[in-house]
């Protein structure tokens, strides 16, 4: 397969194809000119993550709301009290920034992840230690070159990605902390009243956030971001390939041509597993981005901000991982819907 084509594969011997397989030119559209050719892959994803981004937001906002509060006694009741106190527009709460910065991280990670996979494959076998395991098995030498890409390409977009999803859990959690602290004024334990009305905008947000924390304020939880998306980027990539290879090779007897079975189920359980590999990080990230959305209030009402938690990450500990159910359901939805999307776009747009 010649380089123009570098989203495709990394040909053998140098381990299994890259994410996806070869473009069908005879039955492809070409819209893609010749300036973005090179750009194919980022672009298709883009517009996979985004359309299934979308689709999983509602259990998104579930998934949150259950991690950070302890008054929802399961999924259905927090799905109930969110449209009962704000609707249908509750369950979108926020869904501004992770539709643009989810897809434009997940479009990131597939280039990073894509450019890498070479550079991490020599790294790993062409070294006077590795090259006596020449003839190991593909299925067993991508596992580790899955790995470590798929770290280094989370790593990399956390830095984009962690202000946005910490706008989106901002704009989840705000009318919520609201709410309870409306109640809390009506049985004599007032903290701060908050207007119910008011209009929230990614803007309002953003500014909210800087007033009061600086640009660093973005960051809230990136310790924890970064931790659990180098995770679970890795894990993510690398049962992706590894389940999609193994399952073209019994359905097709060969495992470079992809069937859409296996393209969907791979593609749904690569989310899942590493979700529930990363999940206790993720409530510590979001419990930690709860705090300072908290203060953060506190501060625009002219009230001093609680004193530090300083949170440690949650242990394996069935309090840390609530909210693991929908987010495993989530994942699976909008994991299959990305990658059945992104591999048909990857073999017939040409």
């Amino acid at each position: 397969m010649s380089r123009s084509n570098n989203e495709d594969v990394v040909p053998p011997p140098r381990g299994i194809p890259a994410i996806t397989g070869k473009i069908d030119y005879t039955n492809a559209f070409h819209i893609f000119p010749s300036q973005l050719q090179p750009y194919r892959g980022t672009i298709i994803a883009y517009g996979a993550s985004t359309f299934s981004t979308f689709i999983g937001y509602p259990l998104d906002v579930l998934k949150t709301r259950l991690q950070t509060h302890k008054e929802f006694t399961g999924y259905i009741d927090c799905a109930r009290r969110t449209y009962v106190k704000e609707g249908v527009a509750g369950f979108f709460r926020g869904v501004l920034p992770p539709v643009v910065s989810t897809s434009f991280s997940k479009a990131l990670s597939v280039f990073i992840f894509t450019k890498v996979k070479p550079l991490a494959y020599d790294l790993i076998y062409e070294t006077p230690w590795t090259r006596n395991i020449e003839n190991q098995h593909p299925f067993i030498r991508n596992i580790p070159v899955c790995f470590i890409s798929g770290m280094i390409s989370g790593g990399g977009v956390s830095l984009f990605a962690c202000p946005f999803e910490f706008t989106k859990i901002y704009a989840q959690l705000e009318r919520l902390i609201t709410s309870k602290s409306i109640k809390e004024v009506r049985t004599g334990k007032p903290e701060y009243i908050l207007d119910p009305k008011k209009p929230i905008t990614t803007v309002s947000i953003v500014k909210e956030i800087v007033k009061h924390d600086g640009l660093h304020g973005l960051y809230s939880g990136y310790k924890y971001h970064l931790m659990r998306d180098s995770i679970a980027t890795g894990i993510y990539y690398s049962i992706y390939e590894s389940m999609k290879w193994s399952m073209n090779n019994l359905i097709n007897k060969d495992p470079n041509v992809s069937s859409p079975f296996s393209v969907l189920i791979a593609g749904g359980f690569s989310g899942v597993f590493s979700w529930i590999c990363i999940f206790n990080i993720d409530t510590t990230k979001s419990l930690v981005q709860k705090d300072a959305v908290t203060n953060i209030l506190r501060r625009s009402h002219g009230l001093p901000p609680l004193p530090p938690k300083h949170r440690k990450l949650e242990r394996f500990e069935r309090k840390a991982y609530r909210g693991l159910g929908i987010s495993v359901t989530r994942s699976f939805i909008v994991n299959m819907v990305f990658f059945g999307v992104f591999e048909l776009g990857m073999t017939y747009l040409a």
